[in-house]
């Protein structure tokens, strides 16, 4: 089973993003939404080709993967005995700015 790792942007962008929740709807939806995250990331120790290839979608090669969860996109890279995650964006960020500049 692969070990996930995550980028101390990706926990920042975790941070950010309960922060947000937290103050426009609450800590009960702040709390459940970083719940179906964190399960849906830790599913990928499971099964780390859960995701979707990011070049697919973008016909640039890269080794970045996606999953989408609770309106946010999840990237990250598979290597050989864990997973990383990369960012955590939501669907309204330009997300090919933020992790390409």
């Amino acid at each position: 089973m692969a070990k996930v790792h995550y980028s101390h942007i990706a926990l920042k962008d975790l941070q950010d993003l309960s922060g947000y929740i937290l103050d426009n709807w609450g800590e009960h939806v702040a709390q459940r939404v970083l719940k179906k995250i964190t399960t849906d990331i830790r599913k990928l120790e499971q099964y780390p080709t859960l995701g979707a290839d990011l070049g697919k979608i973008i016909d640039v090669p890269t080794d970045y993967r996606y999953i989408f969860s609770e309106k946010n996109y999840v990237f990250y890279r598979i290597r050989a005995d864990s997973i990383h995650i990369i960012r955590v964006l939501n669907e309204q960020q330009d997300y090919m700015q933020q992790l390409f500049g």
